[in-house]
């Protein structure tokens, strides 16, 4: 008798001797089982335009015949009726979002990084149009070696403070 690892759960099991022709890799438990069957739907799903048309069209179909019986129990309606039904929770979570609004309402351009300069620099500067001199704080900066080629001629004209150049 050959053993095998489940490739759901990782147990070492012996192997099914009435599965000659097939080469088994998963167990006889449940949920390896369903993981096994959930597997090969997401395969098939994403490589079968006629299977995945028809489970679309399966979810669209219960969704009109839920909607017909009168049962909420899908989608925004769900929630809409759940929030009617549990009016403490909305007002807990309205608190909450107010919180968290005027904590980002807080939050100054000052605590921002910038974490790729390189976007701010899209192409070359031409002597033809209009630039400003930005001032540029390295504590702010995430890769700052990425204004190291950009600011080698600058530095020389801005000795009190480097600056950045960006055009308008």
């Amino acid at each position: 008798m050959r053993t095998l690892v489940c490739r759901h759960c990782g147990r070492t099991i012996l192997t099914n001797k009435k599965l000659k022709h097939l080469l088994q890799q998963y167990c006889g438990d449940k949920t390896c089982q369903t993981g096994r069957k959930l597997r090969f739907e997401r395969h098939k799903y994403k490589t079968n335009s006629a299977f995945r048309s028809a489970k679309l069209q399966r979810v669209r179909d219960r969704r009109k015949t839920l909607l017909r019986e009168g049962k909420p129990f899908f989608g925004s309606q769900y929630q809409s009726s759940y929030r009617s039904s549990h009016p403490e929770y909305v007002l807990e979570n309205r608190l909450r979002q107010r919180e968290r609004n005027t904590r980002k309402r807080r939050k100054s351009k000052d605590d921002c990084k910038i974490v790729n300069p390189d976007t701010l620099i899209a192409k070359q500067i031409d002597n033809d149009m209009v630039y400003a001199m930005i001032a540029v704080d390295y504590q702010k900066i995430v890769n700052p070696d990425a204004f190291m080629s950009q600011l080698a001629g600058i530095e020389s004209i801005t000795k009190a403070q480097t600056m950045f150049v960006r055009r308008l």
